[in-house]
């Protein structure tokens, strides 16, 4: 009854005061009618958009001129085909508007000849949105010379459609919507043979950060205007706030000073190892710290090792490795493969937490003059570029190459020793971890009590005493009982 309603029904219901629908589930009901009003001529489903009419106009310089020209005879003309593409004026110092295009204050730009009756015209001074090039720009990097046609259609039945797009998700109301446009209005047209611009989406979170506001003054506070949470101007308490970087909100990090300070390398360790690279990320001074402590522990092993960088690496079977070697060559692999699939999959701060053990590992490691450690070296700058280019390609020199690391094919993992084939084995004394195995996947018990007591730690505290028994999970764990 509606006298005793609380809140509206939001859900699918059943159909009532609804004639021969009365009844029937709501939403098998809104089906029947459609479908009977279809049958009378009366009406029918239509989806309804939430479209506005794109204004791409703009009064600034950067931009597409719009091709028209004004002629007070002829009225609004278009430009002919061939003086297309109407290009920029050069020179332009002053690119500020002023109430108008700056292009409306270029005589020998906007003064021109009507092309129907020859008279004086003006070319129409705004320019596109820069959306209408970004909605097409991917079509003109196919072939970016073509001097008689936007692209070749052939070219573009080749390498279309996009494989990937990453863009931010404010793109999805905005930029995509062009774009598909676009994309759809040349496919009607016969110029391409796909219907979507692009096969997959990636959305990247934001970068956000702290910043003080003061709700009596409407205002930023800095923290030296600060005293105990209290806004020092005015006494009122300080709100601390977590949001996207914003000038107006005066919480960004100045690009040049930060990058003369620390080094790109450290802003893009910074975000990648934030966490996932589709959430929102907090850009902190600890995590600024974090990778700059990263990318010196790098500089570090390579200075201290830079005679070891140039020539040949001997070649070497892993299977005949020392202990120490084979441990080290199966934390490559296992690196090389975990990087690749978490780069593949964005999971960039996964992978760098995955270099960043394997950094250990090479700095821990004490044959310096073995195969297995140069190769380590050599592959790991190459694993390391994508996400530290500029201090990659310093390292890469060192090994004596004059072409650049990204002339390198990535690294390939020995598909014997990734972690699909290996496990790692924990072996515990009386319920204590003494020793970690990297053993392949489904050994049998004694196996794996063998290997566990050639491991020197392992022998060293059961010294004196007996083996009563060993509980073994099969490629996780081996507890000795002893006594």
């Amino acid at each position: 009854r509606p006298e005793e309603m609380e809140a509206a029904f939001e859900d699918y219901g059943v159909m009532i005061n609804s004639g021969e629908f009365t009844g029937l589930p709501s939403r098998e009901g809104i089906e029947r009618v459609a479908s009977r009003l279809r049958e009378m001529g009366k009406g029918g489903k239509t989806v309804s958009y939430r479209l506005k009419d794109w204004l791409i106009s703009r009064q600034r310089y950067w931009g597409a001129p719009i091709p028209m020209i004004h002629c007070e005879k002829c009225g609004y003309v278009p430009v002919p085909e061939d003086q297309l593409p109407v290009r920029l004026p050069e020179g332009i110092r002053d690119f500020r508007p002023k109430g108008r295009s700056p292009l409306a204050d270029v005589p020998e730009f906007i003064e021109t000849k009507c092309p129907v009756c020859g008279g004086p015209a003006r070319r129409d001074p705004d320019t596109m949105d820069t959306f209408v090039d970004s909605s097409w720009y991917h079509l003109r990097y196919i072939d970016p010379r073509n001097e008689e046609m936007p692209f070749d259609p052939e070219k573009a039945e080749a390498w279309m459609p996009v494989d990937q797009y990453i863009g931010g998700a404010e793109h999805a109301t905005k930029h995509l919507i062009y774009a598909r446009f676009i994309h759809k209005v040349l496919y009607d047209a016969g110029l391409l043979k796909t219907k979507e611009p692009y096969l997959h989406l990636f959305t990247q979170g934001l970068v956000l950060k702290r910043f003080f506001w003061c709700n009596h003054c409407l205002r930023v506070v800095e923290e030296n205007e600060i005293e105990k949470g209290i806004h020092k101007a005015c006494g009122n308490p300080i709100e601390e706030r977590l949001e996207m970087m914003s000038k107006s909100k005066g919480n960004i990090v100045p690009v040049g000073p930060f990058v003369e300070k620390h080094g790109a390398d450290t802003a893009r360790i910074t975000i990648l190892f934030a966490g996932p690279a589709e959430k929102d990320m907090e850009w902190t001074d600890a995590g600024v710290e974090g990778a700059r402590r990263f990318l010196n522990r790098i500089w570090r092993l390579y200075s201290k090792h830079r005679d070891k960088l140039r020539g040949e690496i001997p070649d070497f079977d892993p299977e005949k490795l020392s202990k120490e070697e084979k441990d080290l060559y199966i934390a490559l692999q296992k690196t090389i493969f975990e990087v690749r699939k978490d780069s593949s999959e964005f999971h960039f701060n996964t992978a760098l937490a995955r270099l960043m053990e394997l950094l250990t590992a090479m700095s821990r490691f004490k044959k310096t003059d073995s195969p297995v450690f140069l190769r380590s070296l050599r592959d790991y700058i190459v694993l390391l570029a994508p996400f530290a280019p500029h201090l990659s390609e310093e390292l890469w020199h060192w090994t004596g190459a004059e072409s650049s690391v990204f002339s390198n094919r990535f690294p390939e993992y020995d598909p014997r020793y990734t972690r699909g084939e290996l496990t790692e084995i924990a072996v515990q004394i009386n319920g204590k971890v003494r020793a970690r195995l990297q053993v392949q996947r489904g050994l049998e018990e004694k196996q794996v009590l063998d290997l566990a007591l050639k491991e020197e730690n392992v022998r060293r505290h059961l010294q004196g005493k007996n083996i009563r028994k060993t509980i073994y999970v099969k490629d996780k764990l081996l507890n000795i009982v002893a006594g």
